[in-house]
């Protein structure tokens, strides 16, 4: 189905440090309008998706637990709209804390990234994921059409402290199509191993960060230095801007043809 010409890819933004990045010049080079609601500051979600072409999620320091919160009013009604997507299998791309609420709205649990504690009787250590890793891309994940050009242990970053099972829906929930049922997993870290899922036919969420460029990971450093700190011990900050400098050009060309991917795919232009 073609885009209507009054539709547009509106992005739902929650702090001021985390905003679509290299989403925005990629839109515009493919003559897709854009609208920025920056809900940190008072900006409302869509009541519906009347003309939204794709929904763009992005990340946040809050997280699912938080939805209900008074710092974030924002949530519960960005949550319904996710719902109504998730019902209409439309377009959709969610990032960290967007990958997450739409595992949330799908149904499946969302929870904190953890590692097996030091023996079978001691409880699991908190894991989050904070900088520079590979990512794997296993069966059929690296086969889906939004991961084509993308090889498998490319280097992205990362920074989330939760993570999701995969949504299991219904049939009757799902669209038509031999592959819409439930979701796919994309791509894996030894960390994580739901790192990034087709949702439906036409809904994707990636826990790392394939927009981000480099002032949005500084920004980032900037304002997360006490979570560098505790993940990464007291020469994080100095080590992530390193591995920046060593992984950053492979990681923009790799983004930059997920992000093309994805459009081409949903035919959004």
């Amino acid at each position: 189905m073609s885009p209507t010409p009054m539709s547009k890819a509106v992005v739902l933004q929650h702090v001021p440090y985390e905003g679509p990045a290299r989403i925005v010049p990629i839109l515009r080079d493919y003559g897709i309008p854009l609208e920025i609601r920056h809900l940190y500051r008072g900006d409302s979600p869509p009541a519906n998706l009347d003309e939204v072409r794709i929904l763009i999620v992005m990340g946040g320091p809050m997280g699912v637990a938080d939805i209900g919160d008074s710092r974030y009013p924002f949530l519960a009604p960005e949550l319904e709209l996710i719902r109504q997507a998730v019902a209409a299998d439309h377009p959709f791309l969610g990032i960290c804390l967007g990958a997450q609420l739409l595992a949330h709205a799908a149904g499946a649990k969302v929870y904190p990234n953890t590692r097996p504690g030091p023996s079978p009787s001691e409880p699991p250590l908190a894991a989050p994921e904070i900088g520079w890793g590979p990512v794997s891309l296993p069966f059929p994940g690296g086969t889906e059409p939004i991961l084509m050009g993308v090889r498998d242990g490319a280097p992205m970053f990362h920074w989330h402290f939760d993570t999701f099972d995969l949504p299991k829906l219904p049939a009757a929930a799902s669209a038509p199509g031999p592959a819409s049922t439930g979701s796919v997993l994309l791509s894996s870290t030894p960390a994580c191993k739901n790192q990034a899922m087709r949702l439906k036919t036409r809904m994707f969420g990636f826990q790392y960060h394939m927009e981000i460029d480099q002032p949005g990971i500084e920004a980032l450093l900037s304002h997360g230095q006490q979570d560098v700190h505790k993940v990464l011990g007291p020469q994080g900050l100095e080590q992530v801007r390193q591995d920046t400098q060593r992984y950053y050009a492979e990681h923009e060309r790799i983004g930059n043809r997920i992000i093309c991917n994805l459009l081409q795919y949903l035919k959004l232009y």
